[in-house]
């Protein structure tokens, strides 16, 4: 009741995430162009980049929206090569945002769609070169809007919407969800981003992101896809950090999984957080989250 909840139904919505009823991925600006575009990539082969940024929530972000496009690629036109490549800034060498250096140099190696992810909504200078070289740019972000947006194919943004709407507060990688949320339930596969529930539990912590309406929503789901993970990362950080996943909570993402990703990106190259993420080869997972343990003691 002190926190505003004067009903029982709203009540029960607010502690069991099985009597809320989420926002749709189409209640945010720009959702279904940037999917109709995107949809017309995966069709026509189109090299795809996604730009991501180098802390945990853009780490995940990258995953998440890298291994949409990957699977939906594989579905629809199956006998082709998933043309789906990723950038993760590097933060000494370029620091955030869309680096105008290495965009001319994806262009020239090919790139024909580029895909943001938690960045990109001040990107004018680097989305006008895009397009003088005919490549659309698709953003998805969730950072304070500047006065005007950059001229992209769309921009998708939870800041766009009314203080009150319970998408406002989603961090970048809920936008990410989001999108492939509507790129499954295009697909027909409604269910289809539940599999990246438990990287949402991850970036939403890491974000701090403020625990209202549906961020606190998918942070909840998330966190029990997080405790039965199926990824060999995020298994194998957790037995290195001599973590139980099943009495997983909030304050372990906060406190002993988010710090070894935002190590990454702040003392090494964040592009293998991806690898970390979607390997399925148990040596090979070992080998980075060992190395992620010794840039967290490097950053301690």
């Amino acid at each position: 009741a002190r926190r505003g909840f004067t009903q029982v139904e709203a009540a029960r919505a607010f502690l069991d995430p099985d009597c809320y009823q989420p926002a749709p991925p189409s209640d945010l600006p720009n959702m279904i162009r940037a999917a109709e575009r995107l949809e017309k990539a995966i069709r026509q082969g189109e090299t795809i980049c996604v730009w991501g940024d180098f802390d945990a929530d853009g780490q995940t972000s990258t995953t998440l929206l890298v291994s949409t496009l990957r699977e939906l690629v594989v579905q629809q036109r199956p006998s082709s090569e998933p043309v789906i490549r990723y950038h993760i800034p590097h933060r000494r060498k370029e620091g955030h945002g869309v680096n105008l250096t290495v965009l001319k140099r994806l262009i020239a190696e090919g790139v024909d769609l580029v895909l943001t992810c938690d960045t990109g909504v001040t990107a004018h200078e680097a989305v006008a070169y895009a397009q003088t070289q005919g490549v659309d740019v698709v953003v998805t972000d969730h950072h304070d809007l500047p006065p005007t947006l950059p001229e992209a194919q769309a921009v998708v943004n939870p800041k766009m919407l009314p203080d009150t709407h319970p998408l406002r507060e989603l961090p970048g990688v809920g936008c990410a969800y989001k999108l492939a949320e509507a790129l499954y339930v295009r697909a027909g596969q409604p269910e289809g981003a539940a599999q990246y529930l438990d990287l949402l539990a991850l970036g939403i912590v890491a974000d701090v992101a403020v625990q209202t309406g549906d961020t606190r929503y998918l942070l909840q789901r998330g966190l029990e896809a997080l405790r039965h993970t199926r990824r060999l990362g995020l298994q194998v950080m957790m037995e290195i950090a001599e973590l139980n996943p099943h009495w997983l909570t909030e304050e372990h993402i906060g406190f002993v999984l988010a710090p070894r990703l935002n190590a990454l990106g702040r003392l090494a190259d964040a592009h293998v957080a991806v690898e970390l993420l979607t390997t399925g080869d148990l040596a090979r997972a070992r080998i980075l989250a060992t190395e992620l343990e010794g840039l967290n003691a490097q950053r301690k």
